[in-house]
């Protein structure tokens, strides 16, 4: 019989293993690349941000890191735009450049970059 792995279990190997490709040597998941907020990381309360527009797949492996790290930034009053878009995976423009998906999300961000910077 052959016993089927649950996906948060391969969800979190897969990440892990990314986070070991693109963290420095030796370094983990506090180190202020992977964890702004984390105990190596400086403070962003008196950092003067520009607003930040956060777009996320639905079924994105890392959506609960992109929600904690808006939920922070909303807590240090800085002005942050969510965006989760249903059913889509990392990469999803990459993957679907052509789509109504990717057409939404393009006129998301024309509009916000209208509205903050225009």
């Amino acid at each position: 019989m052959i016993k089927l792995v649950p996906m948060s279990y391969l969800w979190t190997i897969l990440t892990n293993r990314f986070w070991r490709m693109a963290l420095p040597v030796g370094k983990t998941l506090d180190h202020p690349f992977a964890n702004p907020f984390g105990p190596e990381s400086p403070s962003l309360e008196l950092v003067k941000l520009d607003p930040i527009l956060l777009i996320v797949g639905g079924d994105e492996i890392m959506k609960d890191r992109v929600i904690l790290y808006a939920e922070e930034l909303k807590k240090l009053q800085k002005t942050i735009h969510y965006v989760e878009i249903e059913g889509k995976q990392h990469g999803f423009l990459t993957n679907e450049p052509y789509s109504d998906v990717s057409d939404s999300v393009f006129n998301l961000i024309k509009d916000f970059v209208f509205k903050h910077f225009g």
